[in-house]
Order: C-alpha cells, then structure tokens, then sequence
C-alpha cells in the first residue's frame, strides 16, 4: 500500500500481521478452495474485493446429473413423482427432462397418463 499510513503504530506493536498481508491470505484461501482469485480495485481511500461465484450452469449441471442418477436408480416415475421425492420444485424437473430428452440419455415410455421416464443407455 502506498502513501501515509494513519496508524503506523500498530503495525509495529504488533496488532496486525503487516499491510497488505489480508490480500496474500484471501489469494491462498481460494487457491486451497480450487476458486479463483479475487478481483482486487483501489478506490476513493478504500479497497473493493470482488470474490468471483461458479457460473450458475455448473450448479444447473450438478442437478440434472442428479436426476438422471435418481431416474436410473428409480425408473419409470413420472415427473410428479420425481419431484416428490428429490424435493426439487415441478417447473425445474420439468425442465432438466427437458434438456436430458434432447440430449437422448432419458426416454418416456408407456401410455401417457401411467408411463414414465428411463435412463436410454
């Protein structure tokens, strides 16, 4: 950090590690959590640390591997059922089938009041 600091003092009685030393910390601390490094900006007297989330598609990812587990080990439920059972809303059931029916890894089958889904492979 450049320029006066207003309380040099404690820096040399010992109540802080030394300037800067938070930042080095922060940077290790994502690197252990495999996240990446904050974004680091000087503003008007002051610092802003910007930490950066995962893109939301990951976690998307996460739940639609889960479900395509879930349909494999429990074939042939219907999306009401799923939903029951994973506690995850309808709509977003909905949804996830949705993408792994596009992508063939699930299939419906059976009339279509009574079928339900299976793992394609």
């Amino acid at each position: 950090m450049e320029g006066d600091h207003h309380f040099p003092v404690r820096l040399d009685i010992g109540f802080i590690e030394g300037w800067g030393a938070g930042f080095q910390r922060m940077d290790e601390g994502c690197a252990i959590n495999g996240k990446p490094k904050p974004e680091l900006k000087e503003t008007t007297g002051a610092f802003v640390v910007k930490f950066i989330r995962r893109p939301a598609s990951e976690g998307i990812n996460e739940g639609i591997n889960r479900l395509l587990e879930f349909i494999g080990k429990n074939p042939g439920k219907r999306v009401v059922e799923i939903a029951a059972a994973s506690n995850i809303p309808s709509k977003t059931v909905e949804r996830w089938i949705k993408k792994l029916r596009e992508q063939g890894e699930i299939v419906f089958s059976g009339p279509r009041k009574s079928g339900g889904y299976f793992v394609s492979r």
